[in-house]
């Protein structure tokens, strides 16, 4: 038995939760997986995992097993890194996670650029608006927005994305353009269906935040298909400023009450909280910051 390797299949059933997502991570067939466990309790005569029909838990032996195998599979890759100069000549798989909007405005471009410079990186870039699980689906890097709760990943602020708010010329000519907040009640909203702020807009203006409450003409769950509704003049709207900057630009969308914004959304970068971290990771992080920059 290859005993490093089967501690690398432990660590990854342990972090996908199952054999077959495990061997879909890896290549390899859940019985090919169910055979290196079963290899590897064997040699360690103790059992590391409950197996049902339904779940997979873990013993408290397998546990125990799992944190210190975790330490020695990274200094194996460290090491391993190290050694073959890795730092300058970055290589292998890079699975990227970010929101829908952001990751086609601007995470797609960064990690075109970045295989650009690093040909031997294979990056996957996964855009939707879940926030996942970076260990159960092997994802190496995710941008998410605004305040994250606390938990066991490290984070790298990126920047702050401005948010303002707008709507279409056509939009205005039937409906009038607000001069002054209390005017805005008189409007409709298109927004995301998943907005704490429901019916509400929240903006900051020079003597602070301020709450109006409007009705919801149109809701989405995805940033282009909002940009698109307010360009169809449907209402009134937040809108992320990269993500409509061409709109601004034609014409087909204007900024309204141009003192007022809606609370900045911060970006960061997220990653599993290991003692090591590859290179390929480290330095995508490094240019991702290099890149927003001064972005928006």
């Amino acid at each position: 038995m290859d005993l490093l390797r089967a501690m690398s299949t432990f660590i990854r059933v342990v972090d996908t939760g199952s054999l077959s997502a495990a061997g879909r991570d890896m290549g390899l067939s859940q019985s090919a997986v169910s055979q290196q466990i079963a290899a590897l309790e064997q040699h360690l005569a103790v059992r590391l995992i409950r197996r049902t029909t339904r779940q997979m838990t873990l013993t408290d032996a397998g546990a125990d097993y799992y944190q210190r195998a975790q330490v020695i599979i990274d200094a194996v890759q460290e090491a391993t890194e190290t050694a073959a100069g890795h730092a300058a000549s970055l290589s292998g798989p890079l699975r990227i996670h970010a929101p829908v909007g952001f990751g086609q405005s601007h995470i797609a471009n960064v990690a075109i650029a970045f295989q650009r410079h690093h040909p031997s990186v294979a990056i996957e870039l996964i855009l939707d608006d879940r926030i996942v699980d970076l260990s159960a689906e092997a994802v190496d890097v995710a941008v998410r927005f605004g305040t994250l709760s606390s938990s066991s990943l490290v984070v790298r602020r990126l920047g702050t994305l401005p948010r303002v708010l707008v709507a279409s010329p056509a939009y205005l000519a039937d409906h009038g353009n607000p001069e002054d907040v209390a005017a805005l009640a008189d409007h409709v909203q298109v927004r995301f269906n998943g907005a704490a702020t429901g019916d509400t807009i929240p903006l900051i203006g020079p003597d602070g935040p301020v709450d109006v409450s409007v009705k919801t003409a149109f809701m989405t769950n995805n940033p282009v298909t909002l940009t698109k509704a307010l360009v169809a003049g449907f209402g009134i709207g937040a809108a992320q400023l990269p993500l409509i900057s061409a709109e601004l630009q034609t014409g087909q969308l204007v900024r309204l009450m141009t003192e007022f914004e809606y609370t900045p959304l911060d970006v960061h970068a997220v990653y599993p909280s290991r003692r090591f971290i590859p290179a390929k990771v480290r330095a995508f992080v490094d240019f991702l910051q290099v890149s927003t920059k001064d972005a928006w």
